[in-house]
């Protein structure tokens, strides 16, 4: 699989080796720019990552699709990863210079991203995928 199908389609399998690499590669990729964004421009940085974080999403996105192909299961689970979007989209562009109280509504997205991401954590980075062949595709090597 070329790396542009591995970052761009939402086709094929991959194992738990290629998932497990990308997710390092992916949270080393928003530590590492967020750290330099605050760094660079630290009046900007609530702004610009956000803007970051949309651009990783397509990769990731297509990521986990190929791990639930793995699984034998439907990209229709991508919705699981909706309220860990949301999470990630809203908490960095919280301006830091002002003081906010946690809101019902945050805490009950928090929950559900904890919640979505233990599933997602489970099922893709730690259960085998379906033996031989599938419906997505041929077993990852």
């Amino acid at each position: 699989m070329s790396m542009k199908e591995l970052l761009f389609s939402f086709q094929g399998r991959i194992g738990r080796k290629v998932y497990w690499t990308w997710n390092l590669f992916y949270y080393l990729m928003i530590i590492g720019f967020g750290i330099g964004i605050n760094t660079l421009f630290p009046a900007y940085g609530y702004l610009i990552f956000p803007v970051f974080l949309i651009f990783v999403l397509v990769p990731d996105l297509a990521i986990t699709a190929k791990r639930w192909h793995d699984r034998g299961k439907s990209n229709w689970l991508l919705l699981l990863n909706i309220p860990l979007i949301i999470g990630r989209m809203t908490v960095p562009a919280a301006d830091p210079g002002i003081p906010t109280d946690t809101t019902t509504l945050q805490m009950v997205t928090s929950l559900a991203a904890l919640a979505c991401g233990a599933w997602i954590l489970i099922e893709c980075g730690f259960l085998k995928g379906q033996p031989g062949d599938n419906q997505y595709g041929p077993e990852p090597k």
